[in-house]
């Protein structure tokens, strides 16, 4: 095997695995922009759409590293919230943070093919045309994650083990709503832990997704399209 084989297989084993907090960024951001992992010490980042555990199957455009980007403004207000947490005995783990527009123009693509249901059984069941998860807003045509200061994510034990949340991480349904009928106690007094400490320190939830929510007071209402890396 070349040497240059082995760094694209390399490259592609790290994309399929959670970040530790350790990692260094590669490159420089836009200003206002921050590597989360480099304000919150112990967050793990499993940025799904920087490998191919996610509703299309593949890397998805403009992920080119699981990295976890955020405004500072953002950052600083998750930063106040992942405090919180430690206090209560959890851990962030964060799914996707800014995402570029050009992933949001994949789904897109990716929704208009009609023909491609390798994920459907795992992230949306009770759709049969996926056309209808556009229709419906689980993937936005103008994502607020482009303006840099939207996170998907959930909490873990001190070791990293997620709690038990009803549904996975992207799951389109009525079962990964707020106030879902169908979840136990436990997996919605999970959910409202999540939601109670984000809501305090300035994020609001959004109502079909128990992972998102999005900084009340975004410093840019215009998305961006730089690539994650």
């Amino acid at each position: 095997m070349t040497t240059r084989v082995k760094t694209a297989v390399i490259a592609a084993l790290l994309c399929l695995l959670p970040l530790c907090a350790s990692a260094e960024p590669a490159r420089e951001l836009p200003d206002g922009f921050c590597y989360v992992h480099e304000v919150i010490a112990d967050v793990i980042l499993d940025i799904r759409y920087a490998g191919t555990h996610n509703f299309v199957g593949d890397v998805i455009d403009g992920y080119e590293a699981p990295y976890a980007i955020l405004t500072v403004e953002a950052a600083e207000h998750l930063k106040e919230a992942a405090d919180e947490f430690r206090q209560m005995g959890f851990r962030l783990m964060i799914f996707d943070a800014y995402r570029p527009q050009r992933a949001v123009k994949h789904f897109v693509r990716w929704a208009k093919d009609a023909g491609d249901t390798r994920m459907q059984a795992e992230f949306y069941p009770e759709y049969k045309k996926k056309i209808l998860l556009v229709d419906e807003g689980y993937i936005a045509r103008n994502s607020s994650h482009c303006r840099g200061s939207a996170v998907d994510l959930t909490i873990t034990d001190m070791d990293g083990n997620p709690l038990d949340m009803g549904t996975g991480f992207d799951y389109f349904g009525k079962l990964a709503w707020h106030g879902a009928k169908g979840v136990t106690e436990e997996q919605a007094a999970n959910r409202e832990v999540l939601c109670t400490v984000m809501e305090k320190h300035g994020f609001k939830r959004f109502n079909h997704e128990w992972w998102h929510y999005r900084l009340k007071n975004e410093p840019y209402s215009e998305g961006f399209d730089f690539p994650v890396r």
